[in-house]
């Protein structure tokens, strides 16, 4: 079984992977499969592009399991407002500087992306894990 948290890193860019927060959109892979690629070990390679092109397709990732730093420093583009787009038959995309606290006080993510279950499968609630395609969740 992989890591949960994966590091991969290259010329003062670090890239770190998060598998408990993928539901496999797979936007890296589409977008940048010369460093993204699935089917290789390892399975991101940061020396394959430039930096800004990975930081641009890392901002892709729209539940936040791909994160980028240069030089030590978190890279993140975020605007004030928080948007929640509904992906057609997917999980809530959240964006913007957010706080999801249980209703304990517990505070179980503070980011400024993350993809929320719609389809009330997730293993991961309130998280999306991807279930949503083994139990054919469909929009209305």
């Amino acid at each position: 079984m992989a890591k949960l948290l994966q590091v991969y890193e290259h010329d003062g860019l670090t890239v770190t992977f998060d598998a408990r927060r993928c539901y496999h959109a797979a936007e890296c892979v589409r977008h940048l499969p010369s460093v993204f690629d699935s089917s290789a070990r390892p399975w991101v390679r940061p020396e394959r592009a430039s930096a800004d092109e990975i930081i641009a397709v890392v901002h892709r990732c729209p539940s936040g399991a791909l994160r980028v730093s240069r030089d030590g420093e978190r890279v993140e583009i975020a605007g004030e407002m928080v948007t929640t787009t509904v992906s057609r038959h997917g999980p809530l995309l959240v964006r913007g500087e957010v706080r999801i606290v249980r209703d304990d006080g517990e505070v179980l993510l503070e980011d400024s992306r993350c993809s929320l279950c719609r389809c009330g499968a997730s293993q991961r609630k309130p998280f999306c894990d991807g279930s949503h395609r083994t139990v054919g969740f469909r929009d209305p």
